[in-house]
Protein backbone atom coordinates (compact mmCIF):
# COMPACT_ATOMS: atom_id res chain seq x y z
CA UNK A 1 0.00 0.00 0.00
CA UNK A 2 1.54 3.51 -0.88
CA UNK A 3 0.16 6.73 -0.16
CA UNK A 4 0.92 10.47 -0.37
CA UNK A 5 0.16 13.33 1.14
CA UNK A 6 -0.63 17.08 -0.13
CA UNK A 7 1.64 19.92 0.59
CA UNK A 8 0.36 23.24 0.34
CA UNK A 9 1.78 26.76 2.12
CA UNK A 10 -0.13 26.63 5.52
CA UNK A 11 -0.71 23.41 6.45
CA UNK A 12 -0.86 21.87 9.60
CA UNK A 13 2.84 20.82 10.72
CA UNK A 14 1.23 18.30 13.66
CA UNK A 15 -1.47 16.90 11.25
CA UNK A 16 1.39 17.14 8.56
CA UNK A 17 4.61 15.30 10.57
CA UNK A 18 2.55 12.83 12.99
CA UNK A 19 0.97 10.52 9.84
CA UNK A 20 4.19 10.99 8.05
CA UNK A 21 6.31 9.56 11.05
CA UNK A 22 3.97 6.88 12.05
CA UNK A 23 3.14 5.30 8.51
CA UNK A 24 6.98 5.47 8.25
CA UNK A 25 7.30 3.39 11.50
CA UNK A 26 5.01 1.07 10.10
CA UNK A 27 6.92 0.13 6.83
CA UNK A 28 4.07 2.21 4.50
CA UNK A 29 5.52 4.11 1.63
CA UNK A 30 4.35 7.84 2.30
CA UNK A 31 5.33 10.62 -0.18
CA UNK A 32 5.69 13.95 0.62
CA UNK A 33 4.00 15.86 -2.51
CA UNK A 34 4.30 19.88 -2.95
CA UNK A 35 1.35 21.39 -4.66
CA UNK A 36 3.83 24.48 -4.67
CA UNK A 37 6.30 25.37 -7.75
CA UNK A 38 8.94 23.86 -5.54
CA UNK A 39 9.68 20.93 -3.08
CA UNK A 40 10.02 23.17 -0.51
CA UNK A 41 6.57 23.62 1.50
CA UNK A 42 6.15 25.52 4.67
CA UNK A 43 3.76 25.13 7.57
CA UNK A 44 1.25 27.26 9.36
CA UNK A 45 3.35 27.91 12.21
CA UNK A 46 7.38 28.42 10.31
CA UNK A 47 7.93 24.92 9.58
CA UNK A 48 9.62 23.42 6.26
CA UNK A 49 9.38 20.31 5.44
CA UNK A 50 11.45 19.15 1.44
CA UNK A 51 8.56 17.49 -0.01
CA UNK A 52 9.77 14.28 -1.86
CA UNK A 53 8.28 15.10 -5.19
CA UNK A 54 6.04 17.50 -7.29
CA UNK A 55 2.40 17.07 -7.42
CA UNK A 56 2.56 17.02 -11.46
CA UNK A 57 5.01 14.44 -10.99
CA UNK A 58 3.26 11.64 -9.40
CA UNK A 59 1.44 8.78 -11.01
CA UNK A 60 -1.40 9.07 -9.18
CA UNK A 61 -2.26 5.30 -10.29
CA UNK A 62 0.07 4.04 -8.11
CA UNK A 63 -1.21 5.29 -4.51
CA UNK A 64 -3.50 3.41 -2.71
CA UNK A 65 -4.28 6.52 -0.43
CA UNK A 66 -4.72 10.28 -0.56
CA UNK A 67 -4.14 12.08 3.03
CA UNK A 68 -4.82 15.75 3.34
CA UNK A 69 -3.38 17.67 6.73
CA UNK A 70 -5.22 20.53 8.01
CA UNK A 71 -3.98 23.86 8.99
CA UNK A 72 -6.51 26.28 7.68
CA UNK A 73 -4.72 27.82 5.17
CA UNK A 74 -2.95 25.05 3.75
CA UNK A 75 -6.30 23.07 3.34
CA UNK A 76 -7.59 26.43 1.62
CA UNK A 77 -4.87 26.26 -0.87
CA UNK A 78 -5.52 22.62 -1.21
CA UNK A 79 -9.50 23.23 -2.01
CA UNK A 80 -8.36 25.68 -4.62
CA UNK A 81 -5.84 23.77 -6.73
CA UNK A 82 -8.23 22.12 -9.62
CA UNK A 83 -5.05 19.55 -9.78
CA UNK A 84 -5.73 18.47 -6.04
CA UNK A 85 -9.79 18.40 -6.10
CA UNK A 86 -9.72 16.31 -9.54
CA UNK A 87 -6.84 13.93 -8.07
CA UNK A 88 -9.27 13.27 -4.81
CA UNK A 89 -12.65 13.29 -7.13
CA UNK A 90 -10.42 10.24 -9.34
CA UNK A 91 -9.42 8.79 -5.88
CA UNK A 92 -13.00 8.30 -4.61
CA UNK A 93 -14.25 7.04 -8.02
CA UNK A 94 -11.85 4.89 -8.52
CA UNK A 95 -12.60 3.05 -4.89
CA UNK A 96 -9.58 3.92 -3.07
CA UNK A 97 -8.45 5.70 -0.01
CA UNK A 98 -9.06 9.04 1.09
CA UNK A 99 -8.03 10.62 4.49
CA UNK A 100 -8.85 14.36 5.72
CA UNK A 101 -8.05 15.92 9.24
CA UNK A 102 -9.23 19.42 10.65
CA UNK A 103 -10.29 21.70 7.73
CA UNK A 104 -9.11 20.05 5.11
CA UNK A 105 -12.68 17.94 4.26
CA UNK A 106 -13.28 21.05 2.66
CA UNK A 107 -11.01 19.56 -0.05
CA UNK A 108 -13.37 16.44 -0.10
CA UNK A 109 -16.36 19.00 -0.64
CA UNK A 110 -14.21 21.19 -2.76
CA UNK A 111 -13.54 18.18 -5.04
CA UNK A 112 -17.75 17.45 -4.89
CA UNK A 113 -17.48 14.13 -3.17
CA UNK A 114 -19.19 14.82 0.30
CA UNK A 115 -22.97 14.29 -0.57
CA UNK A 116 -22.98 10.70 0.02
CA UNK A 117 -20.05 10.54 3.22
CA UNK A 118 -19.96 10.55 6.65
CA UNK A 119 -17.75 12.08 8.52
CA UNK A 120 -16.06 15.04 10.70
CA UNK A 121 -13.72 17.94 10.70
CA UNK A 122 -12.64 20.78 12.79
CA UNK A 123 -15.06 22.28 14.57
CA UNK A 124 -16.70 25.59 13.38
CA UNK A 125 -15.94 23.90 9.53
CA UNK A 126 -18.96 22.06 9.53
CA UNK A 127 -21.04 24.33 7.36
CA UNK A 128 -18.48 24.33 4.49
CA UNK A 129 -18.48 20.57 4.60
CA UNK A 130 -21.64 19.18 3.51
CA UNK A 131 -21.50 15.62 4.63
CA UNK A 132 -24.50 13.05 4.15
CA UNK A 133 -24.05 12.79 8.33
CA UNK A 134 -22.08 14.61 10.68
CA UNK A 135 -20.19 12.88 13.50
CA UNK A 136 -18.40 14.52 16.43
CA UNK A 137 -16.30 11.65 16.93
CA UNK A 138 -12.20 11.97 17.03
CA UNK A 139 -12.03 9.99 13.81
CA UNK A 140 -14.69 8.83 11.47
CA UNK A 141 -14.48 6.16 8.73
CA UNK A 142 -16.73 5.85 6.08
CA UNK A 143 -16.22 2.40 5.06
CA UNK A 144 -18.48 2.42 2.03
CA UNK A 145 -16.26 5.24 0.47
CA UNK A 146 -13.06 4.14 1.91
CA UNK A 147 -12.41 7.95 3.34
CA UNK A 148 -11.28 8.70 7.11
CA UNK A 149 -11.79 12.42 8.36
CA UNK A 150 -10.70 13.58 11.95
CA UNK A 151 -10.80 16.83 13.99
CA UNK A 152 -7.26 18.59 14.37
CA UNK A 153 -4.17 18.87 15.73
CA UNK A 154 -4.76 16.99 19.15
CA UNK A 155 -6.57 13.73 16.78
CA UNK A 156 -3.41 13.46 14.77
CA UNK A 157 -2.30 10.52 16.92
CA UNK A 158 -5.58 8.71 16.51
CA UNK A 159 -5.82 9.62 12.53
CA UNK A 160 -2.73 7.83 11.79
CA UNK A 161 -3.12 5.00 13.47
CA UNK A 162 -6.45 4.69 12.13
CA UNK A 163 -4.99 5.04 8.64
CA UNK A 164 -2.30 2.31 9.72
CA UNK A 165 -5.35 0.53 11.00
CA UNK A 166 -6.80 0.40 7.60
CA UNK A 167 -4.03 -0.31 5.59
CA UNK A 168 -2.12 -3.14 7.43
CA UNK A 169 -4.80 -3.79 10.25
CA UNK A 170 -5.32 -3.56 14.04
CA UNK A 171 -1.92 -5.53 15.11
CA UNK A 172 0.41 -3.35 13.03
CA UNK A 173 -1.66 -0.32 14.68
CA UNK A 174 -1.44 -1.46 17.99
CA UNK A 175 2.47 -2.37 17.95
CA UNK A 176 2.72 1.57 16.81
CA UNK A 177 0.63 2.65 19.54
CA UNK A 178 2.50 0.36 22.52
CA UNK A 179 5.99 1.83 21.13
CA UNK A 180 4.54 5.23 21.35
CA UNK A 181 3.55 4.72 24.91
CA UNK A 182 -0.28 5.90 24.21
CA UNK A 183 -1.86 2.85 25.97
CA UNK A 184 -0.11 3.75 29.14
CA UNK A 185 -0.73 7.28 28.47
CA UNK A 186 -4.37 7.02 28.14
CA UNK A 187 -4.63 5.26 31.56
CA UNK A 188 -2.61 7.64 33.89
CA UNK A 189 -4.72 10.28 32.05
CA UNK A 190 -7.54 7.95 32.14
Amino acid sequence: MKTMILLGEGYEEVEAITVIDYLRRAEIPIDMVSINESLSTIGDHGIEIMADKMLDDIDIDSYDMVITPGGRPGAEKLAKDKRVTDLIAQQVARDKYVSSICASPIVLEAAGVTKDLEGTCYPGFEDQVHYKTFHEDITYYDENHKVLTSRGPATAVYFALDIIRILKGDAKAQEIADGLLLPMVEEKKG
